[in-house]
């Protein structure tokens, strides 16, 4: 049985000289346990997609981590501590910023859903090879 969490969070693009508000629809499948997509919404548009590792998230709470195209990490920002998500495609990037607690919130849905380490229990690797090789 497959459950799904969406949350939409208020998202800063952090631009100089001023921030830029955006919406971050956030979405984790259990049946795609290894991953989450973020959607960019900003002036009533789609902005963009990007799909990465949902352990990248978890970790990025407490301290830096990732390589390459996505980085996440965790600053105070005045007085509101706040989880920064930098994406690069390598002809652009951006940085935004969520509020801790949101992230914290969806976080703690997407383990509820999905414990660490039970990733594989909920992942049918065999039915993903069947579907790469008939293409």
């Amino acid at each position: 049985m497959s459950c799904t969490e969406h949350r939409v969070l208020p998202l800063r693009l952090e631009a100089t000289p001023v921030s830029v508000p955006l919406r971050g629809v956030f979405a984790y499948r259990s049946e795609r346990p290894y991953e989450v997509t973020l959607d960019f919404e900003g002036a009533g548009m789609h902005l963009a997609r990007w799909v990465f590792s949902r352990e990248l998230l978890l970790d990025g709470q407490v301290c830096a981590t990732g390589e390459g195209d996505i980085q996440v990490w965790p600053r105070w920002e005045g007085s509101e501590p706040r989880i920064f998500l930098a994406f690069s495609n390598g002809a652009q990037s951006c940085v935004v910023s969520a509020r801790a607690k949101d992230v914290r919130e969806l976080c703690r849905r997407m383990t509820q859903l999905v414990p660490r380490g039970h990733e594989q229990r909920h992942y049918d690797l065999d039915a993903e090879l069947s579907a790469l090789l008939l293409r």
